[in-house]
């Protein structure tokens, strides 16, 4: 893969990554104010595969970088 290539691919996943890290904020918000009881437990389970999501595009893009 050319390097302009990995720089795009890098790059897009960052992206993909901060929208996530959005995301499981919004969860996180969200379990500080239940409608529903649980529904805390839900969001913050949500919020933390979310946030795993995140962590790996990350390393994904660190590796393209790297390469």
């Amino acid at each position: 893969m050319k390097t302009a290539e990995k720089k795009l691919k890098a790059a897009k996943l960052r992206i993909l990554a901060t929208g996530q890290r959005a995301m499981a904020a919004r969860y996180r918000r969200q379990a500080a104010h239940p409608v529903y009881p649980g529904q805390d437990t839900i969001c913050l389970d949500k919020a933390d595969q979310i946030t795993a999501l995140a962590a790996r595009e990350e390393a994904e893009a660190a590796i393209l970088d790297a390469g």
